[in-house]
């Protein structure tokens, strides 16, 4: 433990031992005056190919307030300090999105919920920092893992009680942004309107996404050809011209203000949850990593979650029973809440919703089921861009899947879109 000042540089030029003194004492309730920073420590929170975006650090505070000695925990996001990296993928824009999810929803989420009493409701940690300007951004939340909280991992797919306690969170998450808009619809829109589309846009596939995409459309293609060959999901896939799929993902984020559009976390798989369970068997879930919020119907959080994080198996015997427990949830979020959650998402528009919209996580999974499936040596190193800027196709340089294995775990997304009729 030391002060080295170099390290809160790393961050930003804006995260000084003074902004680290007021973050203990935003923690501790107390006066800045009254707390005396002793040393920090860094040590990196992410393993390689767990964060693209951002670099994020674990930062331990030591301090002496009011004469004794605390300590505080944080997990700090900054723009990376490689420039070519931070331009190749637009780092900037997700922060600014992030940041402003925090400052403009969490918080008044956060009073709403204390005003009614239900402050248990909000799964998401703590936000005791920030700085933003597009150049030297960061946003530092409490650690939640000294307090038990640990990731799922990245690489497998996820049990049946996993997914229900992963799907009552975000069906929580969702509820209190029903409830909310119903109760100040005004409020609601003018603070959601505030979030930008960071992933779905005609815009970002040209200028950005739509090399990449076309290499997760060959690898799609290859894992049906090789595991499927001429199976109805396979003819139906191969059907869409490059770039459809995609646009249907542009239209359903698009619809900022329909009337079942609420908050969504919008990046919402297995890595992006932390679960603890107690001694007894109690089990809580956090939400983590809000850089693709958006205002949109639920269903695309959802449908992102079933296609990222299960097999083929699990959705086989389960896939009704997830939308039960999902819908259950928010249906009880919303009544405790104190809205009609038959006027504001009843089963049957939300089951439409499913119909219509579910095919937005197959599209979105072609990427993170990709991505789930690489090794730690597999995972791209991106600090290797040496220049101002290139096409994330050449640094996401994904290969034809090698094992059949994970190439039916690709490929059974798409058929199960297929015979559910979302294809």
């Amino acid at each position: 433990m030391s002060k080295d000042q170099s390290l809160l540089e790393s961050v930003s030029k804006f995260f000084t031992e003074s902004t680290l003194a007021d973050i203990v004492a935003k923690v501790f309730e107390v006066n800045s005056k009254d707390v005396r920073v002793l040393s920090w420590d860094f040590g990196n929170a992410s393993g390689k190919g767990d964060s693209y975006l951002s670099t994020v650090d674990r930062v331990i505070i030591k301090s002496n307030v009011k004469n004794e000695e605390k300590e505080v925990k944080l997990v700090v996001k900054s723009l990376p300090n490689n420039m070519g990296r931070r331009k190749t993928y637009r780092s900037a824009e997700f922060f600014h999105n992030e940041i402003l999810f925090y400052t403009e929803i969490a918080e008044k989420f956060e009073e709403y919920l204390k005003a009614k009493n239900q402050s248990s409701l909000f799964l998401v940690p703590e936000c005791v920092a920030y700085h933003l300007d597009g150049q030297e951004d960061y946003i530092a939340l409490k650690d939640v893992c000294p307090l038990g909280f640990g990731p799922a991992s990245r690489q497998s797919c996820l049990t049946l009680d996993q997914c229900r306690f992963m799907l009552e969170a975000m069906a929580r998450f969702h509820g209190i942004s029903f409830a909310y808009k119903d109760q100040f619809k005004e409020d609601f829109e003018a603070r959601a309107s505030k979030l930008n589309e960071t992933y779905f846009t005609t815009e970002i596939y040209e200028t950005w996404y739509k090399n990449f995409h076309n290499i997760l459309l060959r690898v799609a293609k290859d894992a049906l050809a090789k595991e499927y060959p001429g199976s109805e999901g396979e003819q139906r896939f191969n059907s869409y011209q490059p770039g459809a799929l995609y646009q249907k993902c542009v239209d359903f984020c698009s619809r900022w203000h329909a009337s079942t559009s609420v908050v969504n976390q919008g990046d919402s798989w297995a890595p992006n949850f932390l679960i603890r369970t107690d001694p007894v068997g109690n089990t809580e879930v956090l939400m983590l990593d809000f850089q693709l919020a958006r205002s949109s119907s639920p269903v695309l959080d959802l449908s992102f979650f079933i296609y990222s994080c299960t097999d083929k198996s699990l959705r086989d015997k389960h896939f009704d029973d997830l939308l039960d427990i999902y819908h259950k949830e928010l249906t009880k979020t919303i009544k405790i809440l104190g809205s009609d959650p038959d006027k504001v998402y009843p089963k049957q528009l939300f089951l439409e919703e499913v119909k219509e919209q579910f095919i937005h996580g197959m599209v979105f999974g072609l990427e993170s089921v990709s991505f789930s499936m690489l090794s730690e040596d597999e995972s791209f190193d991106l600090d290797v861009i040496k220049e101002d800027k290139v096409d994330i196709a050449d640094v996401w340089t994904l290969q034809n899947i090698k094992t059949s294995e994970n190439r039916r775990r690709l490929a059974d997304i798409i058929l199960h879109a297929s015979e559910r009729g979302f294809l």
